[in-house]
């Protein structure tokens, strides 16, 4: 599924009550590029990735993917999505979710990855086990999984880390770089911030739903913590 590609957001504008959300965002990724948007809670992250995913229709602007609107059927199948609430498949198995995924986006193709990456994510043994029979930082490490199977070009994760175990986190940093070195574009938002200096190309700082800094990341990088207290104002 990866491309040679550009995920392009031109003036892209989603207001909430009281001026929430993004404001006149533009930015352009490129094929392995690994990107985090940075802040605190409220500055409008999740209704970026959200917008991105094609799953939030946008005031203003433009969200395109490989050269085509992300709200397009045949895009949004390229876009690997790690779902928060995954309470629409309680009464499904972790298995008949992976299965039910690469049948109904794939066409019925990726059914090979399921077992390595529930092997990977010591999801393996619960397999069987329906969605709400899993602990909380199972049901993370199955929407990561979701969002990771079937090569996707785009993939987009909000607090990945969030309840996930350490052996978890691991996995997923070596999956993230590896998706990466096949081309694929990744958008993740975090609050753990040695977690993006280790995984991340790009750290995109978001302000009052706003861009406030955009830094590439090199060996030579100012400390990111650094950077949170300059652009916001305070130590964490």
């Amino acid at each position: 599924m990866n491309k040679d590609c550009d995920l392009i957001l031109e003036h892209v504008t989603k207001l909430y009550g009281k001026g929430r959300g993004i404001q006149d965002l533009s930015v352009r990724l490129s094929a392995g590029e690994i990107a985090a948007f940075i802040g605190p809670n409220g500055v409008g992250k999740t209704t970026l990735v959200k917008a991105v995913a094609g799953l939030l229709p946008i005031s203003e602007g433009s969200i395109c993917l490989w050269g085509q609107s992300v709200g397009e059927r045949s895009v949004r199948a390229g876009i690997g999505y790690m779902q928060s609430d995954i309470s629409f498949y309680e009464k499904m198995t972790v298995y008949e979710v992976l299965e039910f995924i690469c049948q109904v986006k794939f066409g019925g193709s990726f059914y090979e990855e399921i077992d390595p990456y529930l092997r990977n994510y010591h999801l393996y043994e619960q397999r069987n086990f329906r969605i709400h029979q899993l602990s909380l930082g199972m049901k993370r490490k199955l929407s990561i999984i979701m969002a990771l199977i079937g090569e996707p070009g785009l993939i987009l994760l909000d607090e990945p880390e969030s309840g996930v175990d350490t052996y978890g986190i691991i996995q997923f940093k070596a999956d993230l770089l590896a998706c990466a070195r096949k081309g694929s574009i990744v958008i993740l938002t975090s609050h753990v911030l040695d977690l993006l200096e280790k995984v991340c190309t790009r750290c995109i700082f978001l302000k009052d739903g706003r861009i406030a800094e955009d830094l590439l990341l090199t060996k030579n990088s100012m400390d990111l913590e650094q950077i949170y207290e300059k652009v916001y104002g305070y130590k964490i």
